[in-house]
C-alpha cells in the first residue's frame, strides 16, 4: 500500500474535503478493479497553469485592468489591494439587474476612501470574467454611489489560491483561478 502525503497547508477547507473525498473514491474504485495496471493521478486546481492579466498604468502607481461581469461588456476596474470588495457603481448594476445577473444580499456598513462611513449595499453578481479562462462565480459587489469608478477589491483576490503583481511587464498572476474539485484521472 502506497504512503499519502497528507500535507494539506495550501488548500482551503473546500477544497481539502474534495480532494478527501476524491482520494476515497479513487481507493474504492482502485479495490474494486481487477487490473493491477491501474494507476491514478490526481490533478488540483492549484497546480494549474497560471493566468496573467496585463494591468495598466494610468497615474503614478495606478494600475487598471480589464474585466467583464455578467453578460455586460468588457469594464475597466482600479485594482486596489486596499479595498474590502469589488466595488461598482450604480449605472453597471442596473445593466447586471435588468440582464439578471445581480441579486441584493444585505447592506453593510463601509468606510469609503474619503473616510465617511455609509450604509453600502450588496449584491452577488453571477459571474466575473477576468480574462485567460478566470471566471469566478457569485462574486459579491459593493455598489457605490454615482458613475464611481469600478473597483476588483480583496473579495475577489481571495477567490483565487494565491496572486502575485509584477510591474515590468505591468501584471497580475492568479494561480488556482479555477474554483473546481481536483479532478482524479485513471490512468492505464
Amino acid at each position: 500500500m502506497s504512503k499519502i502525503d497528507s500535507n494539506n497547508e495550501g488548500l482551503s477547507p473546500a477544497n481539502r474535503t474534495r480532494t478527501a473525498l476524491l482520494l476515497l473514491s479513487a481507493l474504492f474504485f482502485s479495490a474494486n478493479t481487477h487490473s493491477e495496471e491501474a494507476s491514478f493521478a490526481m490533478v488540483s486546481p492549484s497546480t494549474a497553469s497560471a493566468t496573467e492579466i496585463q494591468l495598466v498604468e494610468k497615474d503614478t502607481d495606478v494600475f487598471y485592468l480589464q474585466a467583464k461581469l455578467g453578460s455586460n461588456a468588457t469594464s475597466e476596474f482600479l485594482f486596489d489591494t486596499g479595498s474590502g470588495y469589488l466595488a461598482i457603481n450604480e449605472k453597471v448594476l442596473n445593466r447586471l439587474k435588468s440582464e439578471g445577473d445581480a441579486q441584493y444580499r444585505r447592506s453593510i456598513r463601509a468606510r469609503l476612501a474619503s473616510g465617511a462611513i455609509n450604509s453600502v449595499a450588496v449584491y452577488s453578481i453571477a459571474s466575473l470574467d477576468l480574462g485567460g479562462g478566470c471566471v469566478l462565480h457569485d462574486v459579491e459587489a459593493a455598489i457605490l454611489p454615482g458613475s464611481t469608478r469600478n473597483i476588483l477589491g480583496m473579495n475577489v483576490l481571495k477567490m483565487v489560491d494565491s496572486f502575485s503583481v509584477s510591474f515590468e511587464p505591468a501584471k497580475l498572476v492568479l494561480s488556482g483561478c479555477s474554483q473546481s474539485a481536483p479532478d482524479i484521472v485513471a490512468t492505464r
